[in-house]
């Protein structure tokens, strides 16, 4: 009973966490870096290495939110402003081969 006890108690977190990582796609990881310039492109950087993305990511670092080119902007902000106050797992699927590793969508779910 005890090792069955013990043994659920320290799996249980494990059980459909997804590690973090950086892709081809994008990354799923916690936002360390998140600012906005004066146009309102937002910039978004995390822990791991962006550069295994295909795309090109700004400063060697950053992927990127432009209002100029989302339909959806306002959305897909606030679900990254929500994962970066809250701390919380991120999926940042990336337009591949873009000069700016310009944000597709992203994705918040608990198994991350």
């Amino acid at each position: 009973m005890t090792k069955t006890f013990v043994l659920v108690v320290f799996c249980l977190p494990c059980i459909g966490l997804a590690a973090d990582s950086c892709e081809t796609w994008g990354c799923v990881s916690t936002i360390s870096t998140l600012y906005t310039n004066v146009n309102g492109v937002v910039y978004i950087g995390t822990p791991l290495d962006e550069k295994k993305a295909n795309c090109t990511p700004v400063s060697g670092v950053y992927f990127t939110l432009n209002p100029s080119n989302s339909n959806n902007f306002q959305a897909v902000y606030s679900n990254l402003l929500g994962a970066y106050l809250q701390n919380k797992k991120i999926k940042l699927r990336i337009k591949e081969r873009s000069p700016n590793c310009e944000l597709e969508y992203v994705v918040l779910d608990v198994s991350f």
